[in-house]
């Protein structure tokens, strides 16, 4: 397995439209000791971490504590996932953090904010990179544009990418996006990072006993851990519609071992969605 996803709070301070953090009724941050226990066990399992199901990781209280704890931790990698709105008051703990392997700005979420708002956290963006290939050449860092087709950004999309190639002093012209070529470098280990918008899966249909065809890289590449500790087998459940235990209750080890995780996961090797919210997720299309 690659990467444990670590949801540390599902609060978040944009209300984008292609998200649902804003929707959920119960604002959760993730207590320092669950956080321990998660760690504790996702190191065991796999290489990489990432802050993130939903919510904006920055915002918790404890998140300058949690880095800390991961560098002690020194077996596995932070992939941090931001909006980049709270990058003045992070960037010195982001740039002094030996934990953190690679960062990713959803700066999408900018098309949908007021044009001066969009451009300030834009610019607070680009100087923190550039800030970052001096200080730590060795960070991978991301520019997510994930609204390719989608018309309403696309004038935030072309004025982006001006700036990025002002600020670098490059000629970046992606347009050539499809599935297998997304990433475009810009200069070092900075990338612009283009996708097409998914929806979030939800069961909105009765269960079904026959299985619909399909697969997916869950319980394969990755795995979630919620706020408040319940497993799920994929990034994209916030809901827990799939929860396949609590790490407060048993080891990750023992979770993904259990006879629902055995199910799925048989499931996907042969090519079947045998859960509702699978059989429902448009993202599951994107896996041949």
């Amino acid at each position: 397995m690659n990467g444990i996803y670590i949801e540390i709070t599902n609060v978040c301070n944009l209300k984008c439209s292609f998200c649902p953090s804003h929707t959920l009724t119960e604002r959760r941050f993730m207590d320092a000791e669950l956080f321990t226990r998660a760690l504790g066990e996702a190191s065991k399992i796999a290489p990489n971490i990432y802050f993130h199901i939903l919510g904006e990781p920055t915002l918790h209280p404890h998140f300058e504590n949690f880095l800390q704890v991961l560098e002690k931790e020194n077996s596995s990698k932070l992939n941090l996932t931001t909006n980049g709105t709270t990058i003045e008051k992070c960037r010195e703990i982001l740039l002094r953090s030996n934990a953190i392997r690679q960062i990713n700005f959803s700066t999408h979420a900018y098309a949908e904010l007021p044009f001066d708002e969009a451009c300030r956290h834009l610019k607070n963006v680009l100087d923190f990179c550039n800030e970052a290939l001096k200080l730590r050449p060795e960070l991978y860092i991301n520019l997510r544009l994930w609204n390719v087709g989608d018309s309403f950004s696309n004038s935030w999309n072309s004025y982006m990418l001006s700036e990025v190639n002002k600020a670098f002093e490059t000629d970046v012209q992606p347009g050539h996006f499809c599935s297998r070529h997304k990433s475009f470098l810009v200069k070092g280990r900075l990338y612009m990072h283009e996708d097409s918008r998914f929806e979030w899966p939800k069961i909105d249909t009765p269960e079904k006993n026959v299985f619909a065809k399909g697969t997916c890289r869950a319980l394969d590449t990755h795995v979630g851990i919620l706020s408040d500790g319940r497993v799920v087998a994929c990034c994209l459940d916030y809901k827990g519609a799939i929860t396949l235990g609590n790490i407060q209750e048993n080891t990750l080890e023992e979770i993904l071992s259990s006879p629902l995780a055995n199910n799925l996961r048989e499931g996907f090797a042969r090519h079947e969605l045998r859960h509702p919210l699978c059989i429902n997720c448009n993202f599951c299309k994107r896996f041949k």
